[in-house]
């Protein structure tokens, strides 16, 4: 191999390490201060953190949803309240005097 051609092979295994090590050092802290960037990721983190929790409430909720409609179709006693309280019916038996 001619010297020459060993200088710039030399000139290269130098260079591009180098040249990496620079491209890398301008290119990652833009990367992160873009919109895509650190601000970002800790934004969708925030987010991510009220959805888990919207989630665990609305979860709440439909399970009560859920006792709800299981009483509804079983058991007699919560029917009777729900008609006696909500709609104003009263048994059949009974009456009612207002003052």
């Amino acid at each position: 191999m001619s010297l020459k051609m060993r200088s710039l092979w030399r000139f290269i295994w130098i260079a591009l390490p180098v040249a990496l090590l620079l491209g890398t050092v301008v290119y990652v802290p833009a990367k992160l201060k873009d919109e895509n960037g650190f601000q970002r990721v800790e934004k969708l983190k925030t987010e991510l953190g009220s959805l888990k929790a919207r989630n665990r409430r609305l979860s709440r909720e439909n399970e009560a949803v859920r006792r709800k409609i299981q009483a509804i179709q079983s058991d007699v006693d919560y029917i009777e309240n729900i008609a006696r309280n909500e709609m104003g019916m009263i048994g059949p038996d009974e009456v009612i005097y207002q003052f």
